[in-house]
């Protein structure tokens, strides 16, 4: 693509785009998409002109100009007539040489058929992405071959009112004039309107390189097959422009439009240079032919590039869908998931766990025992139950009220817990009895030292409410399997043992001596 072309296009794209939100003040900004407009228009037709004067070929077999008006009529908008009019209008008079009147009225039909056709698919075609789906080629196709006939319509009549051309030669000249402006619609419009690829996209083709260099070089070869492989045979040489489909709708299925094409205007065009050139089977075809071929195959390939690429992005759109779906689903599934979890953690805190203190209650405590039970059977060794009591408790909640009472009880769970080491249980049975159970020892040493901590702790004062509260304990040990083989059996010991700590002054431990009478640590009151 030759720089001056890439300069129009990028600035048409840019400064045109409906996407770009622009600067300025909204007149200022009108007023230069509309000079814009016309110099595109009047550029364009003048190169055009141009080009195929070369050849002795005119009217030309697409007419770019009218891509461009109708480009500006979706990008600006019904105030977009100035600049397509002034463009139409130059173009005409100065270059084509037309007197005012006739150049007025071509200029009026060229204004008027892209500002109508506009109009009427603008609300089909996305301006985020545009030829999102199928339906929207199918819309933008029907407008762009619309545009072509109203401004054949009244071109192809002011040339025959001229008397340059017989009455009988307007069907033919319509029809022209009609494929002509259509092709130039669909070349160019659709290729402005996707813009340059977007980044992702980029991105994608750097990832796949290999994968579209294939692609591109395959589209090179099929324009060379065409203009360089000629059979002879015209039909068969004429079917050979097919083979230039096969990669573009793979491009545009595979990767996007805003790859396929740009890959399209250029197999297009290179198709068209060489015939002109003289290379393949259209270089011999009269020059109607040759206007009717290389407009329908504007029209055609471009039709079938928008309609596949649409399907695509719809297709792509549906699964990106369905992945955001089932996303969302599994979303929920894990937020569900993680309450029925919490359900389950508060089920089991509430049904294993003191609510106040927030230690094992009773319940769990059995079980922990039957565990512990089991490790010891196996190990031929025994373990140790504490029951505790407050002393006195009951006054507390008497004078001072449950809420100090309350208080007494979680700071009596702190010290409990920092009494005992780690993979010994603390457990609360109610009220303000409490059992401990140390696993793994049996060490009467031990266990009394245990003891002792346990009431020098729960002796240190408390403070709540700036009072001090003096409180003791009283603590009862049993062994397994000393002192029974289960639960009830090992737990009523430790009751009776505590009930001798209380007899004894309270303050104190005792062991459960069943044949001998109870010993156990001083008071310490």
């Amino acid at each position: 693509m030759p720089a001056p072309r890439i300069c129009v296009f990028t600035a048409l794209t840019y400064a045109l785009n409906p996407a770009n939100p622009g600067r300025g003040k909204p007149w200022a900004r009108l007023l230069a998409q509309n000079l814009l407009a016309a110099a595109a228009y009047w550029g364009s037709a003048v190169l055009v002109r141009w080009y195929f004067a070369q050849y002795q070929m005119w009217p030309a077999p697409i007419w770019l100009p009218a891509g461009i008006a109708l480009f500006a009529a979706l990008a600006i908008g019904r105030w977009s007539w100035p600049g397509i009019f002034v463009g139409a209008l130059l173009t005409d008079s100065i270059s084509f040489g037309q007197a005012p009147g006739p150049a007025a009225m071509l200029a009026l039909a060229n204004t008027i058929a892209p500002v109508v056709a506009a109009e009427l698919i603008r609300d089909r075609i996305s301006n985020q992405q545009p030829f999102g789906r199928a339906k929207e080629g199918i819309a933008f196709g029907l407008g762009a071959l619309f545009d072509g006939m109203v401004a054949a319509s009244v071109g192809a009549t002011i040339v025959w009112a001229q008397a340059s051309a017989p009455l009988r030669a307007l069907p033919g000249r319509w029809f022209e004039w009609t494929l002509s402006d259509a092709g130039g619609c669909l070349l160019l419009t659709p290729l402005f309107l996707l813009g340059p690829p977007k980044q992702p996209w980029l991105e994608r083709i750097r990832e796949h390189k290999t994968e579209f260099g294939v692609g591109a070089a395959l589209s090179g070869l099929a324009v060379v097959y065409l203009l360089l492989g000629s059979t002879g045979v015209l039909a068969v040489d004429a079917g050979a422009s097919f083979l230039l489909l096969l990669p573009l709708l793979w491009m545009a299925m595979r990767w996007s439009l805003e790859v396929a094409y740009p890959m399209l205007v250029a197999v297009i065009v290179a198709t068209i240079a060489g015939s002109l050139a003289g290379y393949g089977p259209f270089s011999g075809v009269e020059r109607g032919g040759v206007l009717a071929i290389f407009a329908q195959m504007a029209i055609g390939f471009g039709t079938s590039v928008l309609l596949l690429g649409g399907a695509a992005r719809e297709q792509q759109a549906a699964k990106e869908a369905l992945r955001k779906v089932n996303l969302d689903l599994e979303e929920r599934v894990e937020q569900r998931t993680a309450e029925l979890r919490e359900s389950q953690h508060q089920l089991e805190k509430a049904a294993f766990y003191d609510p106040l203190t927030g230690l094992p209650n009773r319940r769990l405590l059995q079980e922990r025992f039957g565990s512990c039970g089991v490790a010891a059977r196996r190990k031929g060794d025994g373990f140790v139950l504490l029951l505790l009591d407050l002393d006195h408790f009951k006054n507390v909640n008497d004078r001072l009220g449950h809420d100090t009472g309350d208080a007494v009880l979680v700071e009596t769970a702190c010290r409990l817990t920092t009494a005992v080491r780690d993979g010994d249980v603390v457990a609360r049975m109610g009220g303000d009895e409490f059992a401990i159970l140390l696993t793994e020892t049996c060490d009467p040493v031990n266990i009394d030292r245990v003891c002792n901590r346990i009431i020098q702790k729960l002796g240190e004062p408390i403070s709540f409410h700036n009072s001090t509260l003096n409180t003791s304990a009283s603590i009862g040990v049993s062994l397994f399997p000393d002192h029974g083989a289960t639960w009830q059996a090992v737990y009523k010991a430790a009751d009776m043992a505590l009930y001798e700590a209380k007899h004894a002054g309270r303050g104190t431990w005792r062991w459960h001596l069943p044949e001998t009478s109870p010993v156990g640590g001083s008071t310490q009151t």
